[in-house]
């Protein structure tokens, strides 16, 4: 009976991919989405890299904004929640944020949360002023239908919270000993998305003791269960250690993260369908890497590495635009295209400067 049945479920995600229904949700990355495929019903991704390299923003471009936009401005049958446990960024804070980001792609202007909240000897400019309520509207609606914030997260919490969520969306289907082997959900073209930033932040239960790596592996391993069971999208935010700016790194020019470099445990790696993480060369004193010219690019260059890919190929990079004030990243062209084009690096460079 189970492979009869797992064999109808082939069959059925099969019948769903010709009908277009396997597409996914846009991250608003043509290069990384070619080979990650979009944002998708059940893919676990974690999203890595040092302090300072822009993992937050990296996850609020590719998976807040770019299809929340792209579903607010298209016909679609997909629709989006997102659980977003902010434990590092409160949310009052992540809306200036968010704010500056949206100031900046409406409107030109290049702020932040200095002056948006007029910090120090800053002050919040009178062109910004003047818009800053028109987005109330935006944010409402987002966070009223779209984007849910959490300001702590523990694993027995976690499961709770996943729990009356899914409970309120869908049913659990038990069998005849009460053990659940089936969730059918209300709208099956619904994407949930559980963010974490960042998994090291997660706070322990007494049955942890203490234990960050315990606490981390039992909120992975329930992810996972939500992951299977409810098809729900977990996308995790992990801190690097140390080990990427040691010098034995640096005198092997192998300081490009690894899936060993990632902080705490090993679980959010390993449960993971994907894993991604961001490097920022200029940090390290490169002048070049992978053919992109750093001494020029300098703060605004990331590369984003794809460590693992269940469904697809790994080691792959992809070169990327960094406008670290509002959050912003943009795919760069191949380095060799660049390379050809000294107009075309010439405008990346200018971008967000206010230089032509």
């Amino acid at each position: 009976m189970t492979k009869i049945r797992v064999w109808d479920n082939l069959k059925k995600e099969i019948d769903r991919g010709k009908k277009g229904y396997n597409v996914g949700l846009t991250m608003g990355f043509d290069r990384l989405s070619k080979h990650v495929c979009n944002i998708q019903q059940g893919r676990y991704d974690t999203i890595g890299g040092a302090t300072g390299t822009g993992k937050t923003a990296l996850v609020d471009s590719a998976y807040v904004f770019h299809p929340y936009d792209y579903l607010r401005n298209n016909d679609s049958f997909y629709n989006l929640e997102i659980i977003y446990y902010s434990l590092e960024i409160e949310p009052t804070v992540k809306l200036a944020k968010f704010v500056a980001r949206k100031v900046f792609e409406d409107h030109g202007i290049l702020t932040n949360i200095n002056q948006i909240y007029s910090k120090g000897n800053h002050r919040i400019p009178k062109e910004v002023l003047n818009i800053i309520d028109s987005y109330e509207e935006y944010f409402d609606i987002m966070q009223e239908k779209t984007l849910f914030f959490r300001s702590s997260c523990s694993p027995n919490y976690l499961y709770k919270d996943l729990m009356g969520y899914a409970e309120k969306r869908g049913k659990f289907i038990k069998n005849k000993d009460g053990i659940v082997t089936e969730y059918i959900p209300n709208d099956p073209f619904l994407i949930t998305l559980v963010i974490i930033d960042h998994i090291g932040l997660i706070d322990g239960n007494k049955e942890d003791q203490g234990n960050k790596k315990k606490a981390i592996d039992r909120a992975s391993k329930i992810l996972v269960y939500f992951r299977n069971m409810c098809k729900y999208s977990p996308v995790i935010v992990s801190q690097f250690n140390r080990g990427i700016e040691g010098m034995d790194r640096k005198e092997n020019d192998s300081q490009e993260p690894q899936l060993s470099d990632f902080k705490d445990t090993g679980a959010t790696q390993e449960d993971a369908n994907t894993v991604m993480a961001l490097f920022h060369p200029f940090k390290y004193g490169m002048e070049k890497h992978r053919g992109y010219p750093i001494i020029k690019l300098q703060r605004n260059y990331r590369s984003n590495h794809i460590l693992k890919n269940r469904d697809g190929m790994d080691g792959l990079v992809v070169g990327m635009h960094f406008l670290g004030e509002v959050g912003k990243f943009k795919e760069l062209p191949p380095a060799k295209e660049l390379a050809e084009n000294p107009q075309l690096l010439s405008r990346i460079m200018a971008y967000g400067t206010g230089k032509k």
